[in-house]
C-alpha cells in the first residue's frame, strides 16, 4: 500500500497529475536568515516551482529579483512589511497577493514579532 505522505505522480489522459502531503516535505533553510522553504513542486521540464516559504520574527529578506521567472506570492498566514523595517509602508496579510514580473526588483521583505508563512509560484527557472 502506498504512504499517502509520499509525493507521488499520476497520468490521467494526457496530462501529467502530481500531487503531494505538504506534512510530508521537510523544512529546508532559505537562502537567507531567520527562513524556511518547502519545495511543493518542481517542474523539471523548464524550471518553475511552488515553495511554502515560512519567516520567523524579525527575519528580514533582501531586495531580489528572478531573471527568468515571474513569481505570484499568496499569504498563507501571519503578516509581512513589504519594505525595510524602518520604512512606513503598511503590511501584508493574510490574503494578499502579488505578482513580481520576471526581471522585476522587489523587497526587501521583513517580519517583526508575527511569522508569516507565503505560497510562492515560479513559472520558470530560478537564476
Amino acid at each position: 500500500m502506498k504512504d499517502e505522505r509520499t509525493p507521488r505522480k499520476r497520468k490521467e489522459s494526457e496530462v501529467d497529475l502530481y500531487e503531494v502531503d505538504e506534512e510530508s516535505l521537510e523544512w529546508v533553510p532559505a537562502d537567507f536568515p531567520r527562513a524556511q522553504m518547502k519545495v511543493l513542486y518542481m517542474d523539471q521540464r523548464g524550471g518553475g516551482q511552488v515553495l511554502l516559504v515560512h519567516y520567523e520574527p524579525y527575519c528580514l529578506m533582501p531586495a531580489h529579483s528572478h531573471a527568468s521567472a515571474d513569481e505570484y506570492v499568496y499569504l498563507v498566514e501571519g503578516a509581512i512589511k513589504p519594505g525595510a523595517r524602518d520604512e512606513d509602508v503598511p503590511l501584508w496579510r493574510r490574503g494578499h497577493f502579488a505578482f513580481f514580473p520576471a526581471g522585476a526588483e522587489h523587497g526587501p521583505f521583513s517580519t517583526e514579532e508575527e511569522p508569516c508563512t507565503i505560497i510562492s509560484f515560479f513559472n520558470g527557472p530560478l537564476r
